[in-house]
């Protein structure tokens, strides 16, 4: 078997309450979704954990792949007190990923792999993390599985949906969950901070659509402009996501969706 479960998560370092201290209650709708989508996965670690970050490294017209032996990193430089920095730090075992690039690349996509070992500006893969490790670590001596990280940001967005679809066919023998790490629109409202479009509503409003009915029609039919001025920063996880459901026939099941901060955060998933 592969694939166990696929799921979009925000990554605000906000939400990490060590990091908030007190202001995560202020995105209190995307907390519950974290919260609801922690409790479908407890007890559904799978062997091996795959991470699409758009804080990864970026290819040109390539999917990057990470090939470092060992991951390490932290949120501290948040604001996070020094005695507390434990709680939001992380040396985990990478996944090497030869199989699977060896498979993406046998289905015609270009694939880029390099070795970036320290997380500490990847919050895309450093906040869902805080979040997992918490729901598995009754579980296991060690609560996360060897994770193989991938930044989907050269690809354009058809391509992407591409990606998700050759991802149905893989299997290596083990279980595998996908997380496609992503904020929505940084343009909901005059204080957002990347400035105020009206496209990010459009976006975010097509993106919850396209989760909805498993169709990436709503977000294809964006164009390059809307996208653009949206100023998103999760579109191709997202689309990797909608591809490896919709040709596994899954559905998605949106658990929230809010804009505190003028900045888009959704949680969904989808149970293979």
């Amino acid at each position: 078997m592969s694939w166990s479960w696929a799921a979009l998560m925000p990554h605000p370092p906000i939400i990490v309450p060590e990091v908030g201290r007190g202001r995560e209650r202020e995105a209190a709708a995307t907390l519950e979704g974290v919260g609801q989508l922690m409790k479908k996965l407890a007890g559904r670690r799978p062997d091996r954990l795959f991470f699409l970050s758009p804080h990864q490294p970026y290819s040109m017209r390539a999917l990057f792949m990470n090939g470092a032996e060992r991951l390490s990193g932290t949120l501290a430089s948040f604001g996070v007190p020094p005695s507390e920095a434990p709680a939001v730090s992380f040396d985990l075992e990478a996944h090497s990923g030869g199989e699977l690039a060896a498979h993406l690349t046998q289905k015609g996509f270009a694939v880029q792999v390099d070795a970036a070992s320290n997380l500490t500006r990847d919050q895309g893969t450093l906040v869902p993390l805080y979040f997992l490790r918490n729901a598995w670590s009754a579980d296991f001596p060690f609560p996360l599985p060897p994770v193989l990280l991938a930044s989907p940001i050269g690809l354009d967005p058809m391509t992407a949906f591409k990606l998700g679809e050759a991802l149905s066919s893989f299997d290596d023998g083990g279980t595998w969950g996908l997380l496609a790490s992503g904020d929505l629109s940084h343009r909901l409202t005059r204080d957002a901070p990347s400035g105020y479009s009206p496209a990010g509503k459009k976006f975010d409003e097509s993106v919850v659509k396209a989760l909805s009915s498993t169709d990436p029609g709503p977000l294809l039919n964006l164009s390059p402009k809307e996208v653009e001025a949206a100023g998103e920063c999760g579109l191709r996880s997202v689309m990797a996501l909608l591809g490896l459901c919709r040709e596994a026939g899954k559905t998605i099941d949106v658990l929230s969706y809010e804009g505190p901060f003028g900045v888009g955060y959704c949680n969904a998933i989808s149970e293979f």
